[in-house]
């Protein structure tokens, strides 16, 4: 097999090299500690760790270059503490770090080519192996495409073929494309290629966008600073469809690579003069506004149920799980946000302009555009990476077959068309889409034509509206169409384990200096926090809420959001303390008290939770939640008739919610009201009858009422409930004091333990 039908081979296949491997989480770990260590100025060790990489990779000769910049750090270090000022320290320095990175990622790619496994590994051996031939051809391909008289007969001379064959228009382009990706630095002349390129008056836009896309690609895998220029060089050119997804590119990478901003003075250099771009805060927040949007909010979800909640159980007695205290009620308006921050937008027309509708239409359909289109990117078109990132055009080839009969069927020509100069739909979704009408019979397809016709020619007239031909509204689009289409890319190519996906980069947003270079106006920036707080990024929208917070310090709902983002981030004590300066700038409003009450509980600082409640009863009387947090409280505190009272009054006002009866049960018990627990508990146990706490306290309540037989039938289904006789033991101990108060001896619940023991062995055994 040659190199052209290997390279075919693993394209179609998905056949993964083998070779001795090395972990990929190993080596990511030891090149990300090196870094952190050099961006901490933590130098000499660093050296150290960069010694170790040199060794696992075999490239001895790189020892050299490291004892070179060792060697270079000791005499800055003598020379910082000598008498003699040097003026260049600083630029030294930051030489010193921004080599010491570069070796790191070097040496980090060496490492995982050398030893690792997967398709992206086997076209980059390849690409290497063949570095010299298939580097000189892409070369010249680049160099054809920089001389505008010789752009037809390269890339506009189209061949249409078999429809699982690609044309030769299309066989360059992936070239190309993999020729760029996989490079992982560019030499001086390849920069001016693809500069050339970038400022080619006849290459057509959709090649360009490609190389766009290809540039971003390789830049997210390895970084180079001439990427980050190139991408400059395509926003710069202004170049519709093209300088936006080169501004998308821009973004994404800075996001990655923030830590190393300062250390390229041409980076900000770069960004600097991006702020006479035209609107360039408007086009930074609608790109920030896109990229949230896309971005799941099930990370958040997953951080919350498991780190934070957990931690806040721990912290819970067990009472609140024996009586589900907290859940007395399905909804929780204490959790809710404040209803008044609804009007925030108002002084954002940005946000809330004509455009929105088309973009929420978008965005949130992002995901039903994802499951009726999953299963359309099997196609042999989406077996080359490139094709993920292609615009939509009606001219390309590989849609001709599915889109006009040779045997003068049915012309969907006028269809395409219109699909290509409409962005409600993704570029890869437009491609599957008119791939599958190949698949479509003859009359099915006539049936579509005319359907889809009619809505296209709605859609059609909604874009026509003025707002949506102006040149920020169209950038918006086509940010949102890119958009769709890198997260198609990570989240459905087969390869995707494979690469690491920008929708789930721990980040921060507003602290990422390309942003903060480029979006310095305060409506903005609020704008921004307002995104990541309506999207629940909480921890990375309160950064940029303290930001605001130092030039504004009497708006009372900053102090409020604040609160909430340290509360959903599991801070309970800070956020009382923001709900706290927020009361004191606008005392007794009932959303805050309240929250300074759910704050106090969850605090276990039951005292100054029932205060709170107390004055949230005297603002809103017929408040149930209001009322059984009272109650709750109440028990903590141990005045449990008390609690018996407001429960009571919960019941009357909501006699259909039976989980009032748990603690209306347990207080009854607790005061020796033995027939109300015990008929509580049996309303309970009738709708869930393995609920191991119910039949723990039913127990407790036949003991106390003198059927210590019938109390251990009910611990015996306790303990099965449970399925562990350790947990059921735990909470039968911490009651001991409550049946000591009603005369049951510690010796007697010593033997009914151990009576519950051999009874449940003995069951354990037979069923063995």
């Amino acid at each position: 097999m040659n190199h052209g039908e290997a390279k075919k081979f693993i394209i179609i296949t998905g056949t993964p090299y083998q070779s001795k491997t090395m972990e990929k989480s190993d080596i990511t770990r030891k090149h990300q500690s090196t870094c952190k260590l050099i961006h901490r100025g933590r130098i000499a060790d660093a050296i150290v760790m960069l010694r170790q990489m040199i060794d696992d990779s075999g490239r001895e000769y790189l020892h050299e270059q490291l004892k070179t910049l060792q060697e270079t750090y000791a005499q800055l270090l003598k020379h910082s503490f000598s008498d003699v000022q040097d003026p260049e320290r600083d630029s030294v320095y930051r030489y010193l770090r921004r080599t010491l990175l570069e070796l790191a990622d070097q040496l980090k790619e060496v490492i995982r080519v050398e030893t690792g496994k997967g398709n992206i590994i086997w076209l980059k051996k390849e690409a290497d192996r063949q570095k010299g031939a298939e580097r000189q051809e892409a070369l010249q391909i680049l160099e054809k495409l920089s001389f505008d008289d010789q752009l037809a007969g390269l890339l506009k001379d189209v061949k249409v073929g078999d429809t699982d064959e690609m044309t030769h228009r299309e066989n360059v382009l992936a070239d190309i494309f993999r020729f760029i990706w996989l490079s992982d630095t560019y030499s001086e002349e390849e920069i001016k290629l693809l500069e050339t390129v970038c400022d080619s008056k006849s290459l057509p836009w959709h090649d360009k966008a490609l190389i766009v896309s290809a540039l971003t690609l390789s830049l997210l895998r390895y970084f180079d600073v001439s990427k980050f220029v190139l991408l400059f060089r395509f926003v710069e050119g202004h170049q519709s469809l093209v300088w936006e997804r080169a501004m998308i590119g821009l973004f994404i990478g800075f996001l990655k690579y923030n830590d190393r901003y300062t250390l390229y003075p041409v980076l900000e250099e770069k960004t600097l003069a991006l702020q006479s771009f035209p609107h360039i805060e408007q086009h930074i927040e609608a790109i920030l506004v896109q990229y949230a949007r896309s971005r799941g909010t099930e990370k958040v979800k997953k951080k919350w149920e498991e780190e934070i909640l957990p931690a806040m159980m721990k912290m819970r007695p067990r009472i609140e799980e024996k009586l589900d205290l907290n859940n007395i009620f399905s909804d929780s308006p204490e959790e809710e946000k404040n209803p008044d921050w609804e009007t925030v937008f108002e002084d954002a027309p940005d946000l809330l302009n004509k455009l929105q509708e088309l973009t929420e239409m978008q965005m949130d359909g992002m995901d039903v555009f994802i499951s009726a289109f999953s299963r359309l990117k099997h196609f042999p078109f989406f077996r080359e990476i490139s094709n993920w990132f292609l615009p939509f055009y009606s001219e390309n080839p590989v849609i001709r077959p599915a889109v006009k009969d040779p045997d003068n069927g049915t012309d969907l020509t006028p269809l395409v068309e219109k699909l290509e100069n409409t962005y409600f739909m993704c570029n890869s979704d437009k491609y599957s889409f008119c791939l599958n009408l190949g698949l479509v019979p003859e009359q099915q397809k006539s049936m579509m034509m005319n359907m889809l016709n009619a809505e296209m020619e709605n859609i059609s007239e909604l874009e026509k509206d003025q707002d949506l031909l102006g040149g920020l509204a169209r950038a918006k689009s086509i940010y949102t169409q890119y958009f769709q289409d890198l997260y198609r890319f990570y989240k459905l190519h087969p390869w995707r384990k494979e690469f690491d996906d920008i929708f789930d980069m721990e980040l921060d947003l507003y602290e990422t200096s390309f942003v903060k270079h480029l979006a310095s106006d305060g409506k903005i920036i609020r704008n921004i926090a307002e995104l990541l707080f309506d999207k629940q990024f909480y921890e990375d929208a309160l950064k940029v809420f303290l930001f605001i917070l130092e030039k504004d310090k009497s708006n009372i709902e900053l102090f409020e959001k604040i609160a909430f983002c340290y509360e959903k981030s599991g801070d309970f004590s800070r956020a009382y303390d923001e709900y706290l300066k927020a009361d004191l700038i606008e005392t007794g409003r009932l959303w805050i008290v309240k929250k300074m009450a759910r704050c106090c509980k969850i605090l276990n600082r039951w005292d100054e939770a029932l205060d709170y409640y107390r004055q949230a009863e005297k603002m809103d009387p017929d408040d149930m939640h209001t009322q059984a947090s009272i109650g709750q409280c109440l028990i903590h505190l141990t005045k449990y008739e008390e609690a018996l009272d407001y429960y009571f009054k919960v019941e009357v006002l909501a006699p259909e919610n039976h989980k009032i009866r748990r603690p209306l049960a347990w207080c009854s018990f607790l005061l020796g009201k033995f027939d109300t627990a015990r008929d509580y508990l049996e309303r309970l146990l009738t709708s869930e009858p393995d609920n191991y706490y119910d039949l723990l306290n039913i127990g407790h309540v036949l003991w106390c009422q003198g059927n210590p037989m019938e109390a251990f039938q009910m611990y015996t289904k306790s303990i099965l409930a449970w399925k562990s006789i350790r947990e059921f033991e735990t909470s039968f101990n911490e009651d001991r004091k409550h049946l000591a108060s009603h005369g049951i001896p510690e010796l007697d619940m010593d033997l009914m333990l151990d009576y519950l023991k051999l009874k449940i062995r003995s069951r354990h055994k037979k069923s063995n």
